[in-house]
């Protein structure tokens, strides 16, 4: 008898020591001690939905699947996202891949010293708006034990079209100045983090 009350007491100090690590009250639903109903936060990075930096919204429609939206500035005016994202743990966790749209605004009277056909010149442009789609990787981890959390991710973004900008002054661009502007505009390689903050429990 006492070998069984000890050992139910090991397993119970056991589930409570894991709840406290993994935040969890009362099992894995999202209604949950750590699985909120609403998630906001700020996101960063290269290519980023939201930008170079900017705010993110994520609204979870089950424990595996959620919709976000981001917004913030970019380098190509300000920018807009939005992702749906299916997550591998429970409770909008661990590792998941995500799918989506941007866009940005472009700018207006943009100018920068460019290599043009009567040699660098100060080149005054708009830079038009673009809209892309992306694929991306998230890793989310724990932040606390309050269901908050923190994620890196990686991917790629396609641009739809290839109308980058619109000349205002008369140069012509050499060669290299339109591949300067084809890396500049957004599209490419994609690497961010965030850290979103669960509320609404």
């Amino acid at each position: 008898m006492k070998k069984l009350t000890l050992l139910i007491v090991l397993i119970a100090l056991s589930a409570s020591s894991f709840a406290q690590r993994g935040g969890y009250k009362g099992g894995k639903g999202r209604n949950n001690y750590e699985c909120p109903k609403l998630y906001i936060g700020i996101t960063a990075g290269i290519e980023s939905p939201g930008g170079l930096i900017g705010f993110n919204v994520d609204v979870p429609v089950t424990q595996k699947f959620s919709l976000s939206g981001s917004a913030g500035l970019g380098s190509w005016g300000y920018k807009a996202g939005g992702e749906g994202r299916f997550y591998f743990g429970e409770c909008n966790r661990s590792w998941a891949l995500g799918a989506g749209v941007t866009y940005n605004t472009g700018l207006k009277n943009f100018s920068s010293t460019m290599p043009t056909t009567m040699g660098d010149a100060n080149v005054a442009m708009d830079l038009n708006p673009k809209t892309n789609v992306f694929i991306a990787a998230h890793k989310f981890f724990n932040l606390g034990r309050n269901g908050h959390r923190f994620n890196i991710s990686m991917g790629y973004s396609i641009r739809l079209d290839e109308d980058n900008y619109r000349i205002l002054n008369g140069y012509t661009l050499t060669s290299e100045g339109k591949q300067v502007m084809t890396i500049l505009a957004p599209g490419g390689f994609m690497l961010g983090f965030g850290f979103t903050f669960g509320v609404l429990r």
